[in-house]
C-alpha cells in the first residue's frame, strides 16, 4: 500500500508525544513497552502479518475480531524511538491487509 500517508502518521505521533512531555509526568529518556494495534482490511492474512512482527521482535496477539495488537519493550519516549517501531510495524502491517489504529503504553 504505497498510498498511506507515513508524513501525516508521524506528525500525529510527534503531536502526541509533544502532549506527553507537556503533561510533564514522563521523564523523555524513559523506555517504554510500546503496543501497536492493527485493524484488518479485506484479504488481510494474521497468520502472516502475526509471523512476520514476531520476526523483529514483537510480542504479538491475534484477536478473536482480527485485529492485531503488537508490543515491543525497550522503547525511548521520543519521536525518533517511537517513530523507528511504528514506521516498521506498519510497513508489515499495510503490505499484510492491516492498518495502524494507534499505540499506546502503559507508564513505568
Amino acid at each position: 500500500m504505497s498510498d498511506w500517508d507515513y508524513e501525516h502518521q508521524k506528525a500525529v505521533t510527534a503531536l502526541t508525544l509533544k502532549q506527553i512531555a507537556e503533561e510533564g509526568d514522563l521523564d523523555e529518556a524513559v523506555e517504554v513497552t510500546l503496543d501497536l494495534e492493527f485493524l484488518p482490511g479485506d484479504g488481510a492474512d494474521a497468520e502472516a502479518c502475526a509471523k512476520a512482527l514476531t520476526s523483529f521482535g514483537y510480542e504479538v496477539e491475534v484477536q478473536e475480531d482480527g485485529m492485531i495488537s503488537a508490543s515491543i519493550g525497550g522503547v525511548p519516549l521520543t519521536l525518533d524511538g517511537v517513530w523507528t517501531q511504528e514506521e516498521r510495524a506498519t510497513k508489515i502491517a499495510l503490505t499484510r491487509g492491516y492498518t495502524p489504529d494507534g499505540w499506546g503504553f502503559w507508564e513505568p
